[in-house]
């Protein structure tokens, strides 16, 4: 068995405690502003208790704490400090990989260290390159055989990313060590899409997507990457992927894009490249249990929270399959079928979460369906109905459709 290094990547605004430790700001740092009230930052409850924050919990139970071990590390989320200390700074982050060009280590230093928690930072998500190639350098650092990548939102986008730089700067040494990624709703924001977040790079050897149905809000449209040539099998597509890297970071894939996923074909089913759609919003995905997807513990409910749980179940079972060794028993005991069964029972909750049951494109932008894309340099135009290429949702299960639902792309999806 290879020595395997796991990185878990949060999603933005989310520090490296979140889901464990309940935070507040104190307003007597702010002068004459000052309240004698507290405000709530990061409350814990709104998660559920079996699995917290997803990817901080994972890392938990990987190397028994909040802290990195040799085994596993986290990754803050953008435009937020590594803890939710009010007044707490960020550690540096690595940007020691072997061949890292220069322009790309100086990018990286204006989101190395110091107050990183900003609210621009959370919108534009330009600080995931630095975060990508802190993960990236601590993987090669870490002197193991595998490395496995499980992350949330912007972090799950950062995974890729983290890949791609492991391909184009590792240098000899771990330039072609496999790698395995779980994406629980990977969104990369508004702006321009880089191709290192469309396009697998050839160490990917299994990707997992995950994707929440019931989130509309306006910027939260999902990458779905495309799959590599070692999961085509396509010798045109091997060729494709033989083209010389791209000379910034930005564009080290721009030439390699290969068969898009969300478009029909006649291409044999790639292998080791799995897509999920699952009910609930992007919160909930990644471990929180409110009705309505947000931030109100009050509105916890276990039934929303059947989501999250067969989540947490699936990342601990691909990751255990890739050999990351947990020193923690699984902190969920129901069996995927119950989970599975609470879901589909509870469907009102995830109704209300997107509007309601009635999904309907009574406007001309269909604003009832999730956008999703697997197109670099996306413009609002470049993007699909999550609906369309999914495919017809099975009819046993309560996922609600606009009348104009059809088609289906290339690759077949599992829908939970």
């Amino acid at each position: 068995m290879p020595s395997v290094y796991t990185v878990c990547f949060c999603g933005t605004a989310c520090a490296r405690d979140e889901g464990e430790v309940t935070r507040y700001w104190d307003y007597k740092y702010f002068g004459f502003l000052a309240k004698n009230e507290r405000r709530l930052i990061s409350d814990k409850d709104i998660f559920d208790k079996g699995t917290g924050y997803i990817p901080v919990r994972l890392h938990m139970e990987i190397g028994a704490g909040l802290h990195d071990t040799k085994k596993s590390i986290t990754v803050r989320g953008v435009g937020e400090n590594d803890w939710h200390h009010q007044t707490d700074t960020c550690d540096p982050l690595d940007s020691s990989l072997p061949n890292a060009p220069g322009e790309l280590r100086k990018y990286a230093q204006r989101y190395s260290k110091g107050n990183q928690r900003s609210m621009m930072g959370q919108a534009t998500g330009w600080a995931d390159a630095a975060l990508a190639l802190h993960a990236a350098s601590s993987a090669a650092a870490s002197g193991a055989e595998q490395y496995n990548f499980v992350g949330h939102s912007r972090g799950a986008v950062e995974s890729i990313m983290a890949a791609w730089f492991l391909y184009a700067y590792g240098g000899p040494a771990c330039r072609d060590i496999p790698i395995n990624i779980f994406a629980i709703d990977p969104v990369p924001g508004t702006g321009e899409w880089y191709s290192i977040q469309t396009q697998l790079p050839p160490n990917v050897v299994n990707y997992v997507g995950v994707y929440a149905w019931d989130h509309l809000d306006e910027g939260f449209s999902a990458v779905i990457p495309r799959p590599n040539a070692g999961m085509t099998g396509q010798e045109a597509h091997a060729v494709i992927e033989g083209r010389g890297l791209g000379d910034t970071w930005q564009t080290l894939a721009n030439k390699r894009q290969l068969a898009d996923p969300l478009l029909a074909s006649d291409l044999p089913k790639p292998e080791r490249y799995r897509l999920y759609a699952t009910r609930g919003r992007h919160g909930t995905v990644a471990g929180i249990g409110t009705t309505d997807g947000k931030y109100d513990a009050a509105k916890f409910s276990d039934e929303v929270a059947a989501v999250p749980r067969l989540l947490y179940r699936m990342a601990r079972g691909y990751l255990t399959r890739w050999g990351t060794t947990f020193h923690t028993k699984s902190g969920v005991q129901d069996s995927v079928r119950q989970l599975r069964k609470r879901i589909h029972t509870a469907h009102s909750h995830f109704d209300a979460m997107a509007g309601g049951q009635t999904r309907t494109s009574r406007y001309v932008t269909r604003q009832s369906v999730r956008r999703v894309s697997s197109i670099h340099g996306s413009l609002g135009w470049d993007k699909y109905y999550l609906e369309d290429v999914v495919g017809t949702p099975p009819y046993r299960m309560a996922y609600p459709c606009t009348i104009e639902q059809a088609g289906g792309g290339w690759v077949d999806w599992t829908f939970l």
